[in-house]
């Protein structure tokens, strides 16, 4: 798969969506363990996940990638 910036604003606008849609479903739910002190609360975690994801998108909206210098848009990998 090539990898181009407009691919990985569509991703984020992907995973905006499900996260939006687990939390209208209630199935989100927070680690309840000693390590999990920053986030406790499902619905606050979410809201500002949702507000990080969102403001990738808006950062991600205009960007382009460009080909290397074969022209081709090689694979990222993780």
């Amino acid at each position: 798969m090539n990898t181009e910036a407009s691919q990985i604003y569509t991703q984020l606008q992907t995973l905006y969506r499900q996260l939006e849609r687990l939390d209208q479903q209630g199935r989100i739910v927070m680690a309840r363990d000693s390590m999990n002190k920053d986030f406790p609360d499902s619905k606050q975690a979410t809201e500002i996940a949702l507000q990080g994801i969102e403001q990738a998108i808006n950062a991600t909206c205009w960007m382009e990638a460009m080909a290397t210098k074969d022209g081709t848009y090689p694979p990222l990998g993780d």
